[in-house]
């Protein structure tokens, strides 16, 4: 492993102060409102330092935001793991997921301000996009699991993917949006369990 430079740790460093001054920023006054001088300022860095890592304000808030949805990633594998050990039901994984993946907006403001703002800063395509490459690759691996144990129904596994995915994600849009976002997530993680048990491959 090569050993970074003094100028690229430096680089580094700005870099990361600039995503974090941006992320808190963003999400506390919004996008719209936010000026580069304003991000250079509360990161500590010149106007030039910001420009040399990023072309346009869209361009940092498009880096802090595929940062803050893998962050979701992280809270669901760490939801995971909390499981234990023990092999459970692709079932049991599939539940703890979704709780997970909604649960990560619940306990995060910042988080939901983003979300709240994405589409409309960065268009539906760009978060579709960010979607695919993260997250739809996860829950295909579920299904395929699901598939391969005979517990899953005889469903095309990619379109089932896709559906069940942006079925979430709408759940935790609406979540971001809601006035009470702790009972939206509740709501949200029972539709999307009760749709997932429409999948489960009847005992023969």
């Amino acid at each position: 492993m090569a050993v970074k430079s003094r100028r690229e740790e430096y680089a580094a460093l700005t870099r990361a102060a600039v995503l974090e001054a941006a992320a808190q920023l963003f999400a506390e006054k919004g996008f719209d409102v936010t000026s580069v001088d304003d991000i250079a300022g509360t990161a500590r860095v010149s106007k030039g330092a910001v420009y040399h890592h990023f072309a346009d304000k869209r361009a940092i808030f498009d880096e802090v935001f595929q940062l803050s949805q893998r962050g979701v990633l992280d809270q669901v594998g760490n939801a995971l793991k909390e499981l234990g050990d023990e092999e459970q039901s692709p079932w049991s994984v599939a539940s703890a997921a979704v709780r997970g993946f909604l649960d990560s907006y619940v306990e995060d403001a910042r988080r939901r301000s983003l979300l709240r703002q994405s589409a409309g800063v960065l268009g539906v395509q760009r978060c579709r996009e960010m979607d695919n490459e993260m997250a739809l690759p996860l829950v295909m691996g579920l299904l395929n699991q699901l598939a391969e144990r005979g517990e899953l129904r005889p469903v095309p596994i990619e379109m089932t993917a896709t559906v069940i995915f942006g079925t979430l994600c709408e759940a935790a849009t609406a979540l971001a949006f809601a006035d009470d976002h702790e009972k939206a997530g509740r709501e949200g993680a029972q539709v999307v369990g009760y749709m997932l048990s429409g999948l489960v491959k009847a005992a023969s």
